[in-house]
């Protein structure tokens, strides 16, 4: 879709703890989403909230848990459809929230995710964005995201985009910068339910591509087996018979 005004529709993705509330509340200059630093999750469903800032209209859409193991991809996706049709048209970038110096399984999901979830069409609308900047300690992140293959991986899925957050007002109009940037390399446009829907028949199809070989290589070994136990009977039949010649 093309944007119509100069309006950041946001939606903000990530594990429970990693700082998507706290991120939302910065960026909207308010308490809009609870922020609780506990290993319950709080964010059960899709919570939407707006702001004005330098008389732009910014919405932020803060998500549940979508990288819960226990979550399979048909409920991600439905999520992503509701968090899509919340702020409709579409939202202009997907922040995917991850906090610094507290990632191993994280990052892997993280990079999972978007794989399965996340077809090529999306990952034009989405920006890695580090949380607890200040956990850098004196190294740059750069240097952070080196040290790091699979963070590496996970940023290059991601058009190489990534900002680094310590939840200070300041880094908002950096990100707002950087969104717009994007939102203008991809012409304006945002992430629609329709471009969703044409992932998801993408993967159906992709689904059902490897259904088909998979059920192709069965029947080829089917095949090859029942070829060798043919061949085997057959042998057994001829040495029965054999035996029998001699015991005559």
């Amino acid at each position: 879709g093309e944007a119509h005004s100069d309006g950041v529709r946001i939606v903000l993705l990530g594990k429970t703890g990693a700082g998507k509330s706290g991120t939302g509340n910065t960026i909207l200059r308010k308490k809009a989403f609870k922020s609780l630093l506990t290993s319950r999750s709080v964010t059960r469903d899709c919570q939407k909230d707006t702001s004005e800032l330098n008389r732009r209209r910014i919405t932020v859409i803060d998500t549940p848990d979508l990288f819960d193991t226990g979550v399979d991809n048909v409920e991600i996706r439905k999520e992503i459809v509701k968090c899509i049709s919340m702020v409709a048209p579409g939202p202009h970038v997907f922040l995917l929230v991850i906090q610094l110096g507290r990632f191993t399984n994280e990052k892997k999901e993280a990079v999972k995710m978007i794989q399965e979830t996340f077809v090529e069409k999306s990952r034009m609308y989405t920006m890695v964005l580090f949380t607890r900047g200040d956990n850098l300690r004196g190294t740059t992140i750069q240097d952070f995201i080196e040290d790091d293959d699979s963070l590496q991986y996970l940023i290059q899925q991601c058009g190489k985009r990534y900002h680094v957050f310590s939840n200070i007002e300041t880094q908002v109009s950096e990100l707002l910068d950087k969104i717009d940037c994007m939102v203008a390399v991809n012409g304006g446009s945002f992430f629609t339910n329709e471009m969703f829907q044409q992932v998801e028949k993408n993967i159906k199809e992709e689904q059902e591509k490897i259904l088909e070989e998979k059920e192709e290589e069965i029947k080829r070994i089917e095949e090859e087996l029942t070829a060798k136990y043919d061949a085997e009977i057959e042998q057994m039949k001829k040495e029965n018979e054999r035996e029998r010649l001699k015991m005559q």
